[in-house]
């Protein structure tokens, strides 16, 4: 479960085999997003280029004092945005 990496400080890669392409999360707003009951072998979501999770590998690391020192790129979340959706209906 999310929330057991949550409370250890994990951080989670994830890396898009067909894209090339990586991003790392804390597990703490991964848990705001996808909730604390999201399987952590799982990957959260789908690759926003790929629009699958199929080539998604993921990795949970534990940063170590350097590397937080050095500095991480980690992707946070900014806002929630909520949008309507319109359907035409017949009156």
């Amino acid at each position: 479960m999310l929330y057991q990496q949550a409370e250890k400080g994990m951080l989670l890669t994830v890396h898009c085999t067909m894209r090339k392409r990586s991003a790392r999360y804390w597990a703490t707003d991964l848990m705001k997003v996808v909730g604390p009951y999201h399987q952590a072998h799982l990957p959260p979501f789908k690759c926003g280029r790929c629009k699958t999770s199929e080539y998604l590998d993921i990795q949970w690391s534990l940063p170590s004092a350097r590397e937080l020192a050095e500095g991480l790129t980690v992707r946070r979340p900014v806002r929630q945005i909520t949008k309507w959706i319109w359907q035409n209906e017949k009156t």
